[in-house]
């Protein structure tokens, strides 16, 4: 896995509040500190389609099925970070599950194809990765097709042994839907929402890939799998 530069979710006021306390130690901040500025990601609905059928490749590289020489079709989006506790320290060994639609707005489930649409054969759809010593973790996949009553996001769930410790999505920055999406607005208090918009940018100044950093910020508390299973009716908001 390619190493990350960190970033945390930290609010502006206190991002103003640690520079001065900065200024006023010499440069030391205690562990307490960061985890005071630091954001837990906000939960969000698992949706209607988190795979019925999950694929034999499970990789963090969605773009290619093992075994297929074709790739998937769409704008290449690349994303990682670290995992952290609501102290800031990082989690190894937690699993991290990502999946989404394809470019068509279609996800592998028995009722996850869109109206009109067909689902991509070469995209993987689903993946999942491990977190490293420092918490780290990337996926490699494309952006997200889009659909009716949705703005472009990806379906986010974290591990740890046999417990879901958080389920969350993750947006892109500018995309005009986000103003109108449901789910989005109803996403936790505005700096809660503020931490799953990122900002993709290309990789390179002659490059058609996109790529961004986010750090996960998850709590001690596991998920209530009755509540989180609740995804909402096929088809609908997800």
């Amino acid at each position: 896995m390619n190493s990350l530069t960190p970033t945390f979710h930290i609010r502006i006021d206190r991002r103003r509040l640690l520079h001065s306390l900065l200024l006023a130690t010499g440069g030391i901040i205690t562990s307490s500190v960061y985890a005071e500025a630091l954001t837990l990601t906000p939960r969000a609905t698992e949706g209607p389609y988190y795979p019925d059928h999950l694929p034999l490749d499970q990789d963090n590289d969605l773009l290619q099925i093992q075994g297929k020489a074709t790739q998937a079709i769409g704008t290449v989006a690349e994303f990682g970070g670290r995992l952290l506790n609501a102290d800031g320290q990082p989690i190894q060994d937690a699993v991290i599950e990502l999946w989404q639609a394809d470019n068509n707005g279609c996800y592998i489930h028995s009722r996850g194809t869109q109206r009109g649409q067909e689902r991509d054969p070469a995209f993987q759809g689903y993946g999942k990765i491990v977190t490293n010593a420092k918490g780290e973790y990337r996926f490699r996949t494309i952006k997200p097709g889009l659909y009716t009553g949705r703005t472009i996001h990806w379906h986010i769930a974290v591990k740890q042994g046999d417990k879901r410790m958080l389920t969350t999505q993750l947006y892109i920055a500018g995309v005009p839907q986000n103003d109108k999406d449901g789910i989005l607005r109803r996403t936790g208090d505005e700096a809660q929402r503020l931490s799953v918009i990122r900002e993709f940018k290309p990789k390179s100044a002659d490059s058609q890939e996109l790529v961004s950093t986010w750090d996960i910020v998850i709590g001690s508390t596991p998920e209530d799998p009755e509540q989180r299973r609740g995804g909402g009716r096929p088809g609908g908001p997800q």
